[in-house]
């Protein structure tokens, strides 16, 4: 296996790994539930899970593998030092909060209720830009870990293959 190869692997598994994570730590609900037939909702459960990394966590995951292949290749010709991977995670970071902020905001501009249509277009954008923040954050701190993880498996690629 080449070293691109073996740290764009690495990241997809790391990616799976962390929505895995995330799904496992983060409950399904708040309140309390009660199952007639918990083997049933145990199953349930663990459909969810594979169903939603299978349509969400996959799709990026892939992204993901293919951008660390490419910023690989070019790191090994040194033509760069891999930063460029850590700003794309960030702006991916940053887009997919978008989704989840922007219907609110838009819904709340052609109902203002007490509010000016000045105040509510501002207030939108303000959420936009703290989420949006926020997100690129978090995208950015997940860039970083994936280009140590490439980092790492192209080291220990290295020390395997001479």
């Amino acid at each position: 296996m080449r070293a691109e190869r073996a740290a764009a692997l690495a990241n997809f598994v790391l990616i799976l790994l962390f929505a895995a994570g995330l799904m496992i730590a983060s409950p399904p609900s708040n309140g309390a539930v009660v199952y007639s037939n918990p083997t049933k909702a145990v199953f349930q459960g663990v459909a969810l899970g594979v169903l939603v990394l299978a349509l969400v966590a996959a799709p990026i995951a892939g992204f993901t593998c293919w951008r660390t292949w490419v910023h690989a290749r070019r790191y090994l010709m040194r033509e760069t030092r891999g930063w460029q991977g850590v700003v794309e995670a960030g702006a991916l970071g940053f887009a997919l909060t978008l989704p989840f902020v922007l219907p609110a905001v838009i819904a709340r501009q052609f109902n203002p209720g007490a509010w000016g249509q000045p105040q509510v277009f501002m207030l939108g954008l303000a959420y936009v830009g703290a989420y949006g923040l926020l997100g690129l954050v978090a995208g950015l701190a997940v860039g970083f870990l994936l280009r140590l993880s490439a980092i790492a498996a192209l080291v220990v690629h290295r020390r395997i293959t001479s």
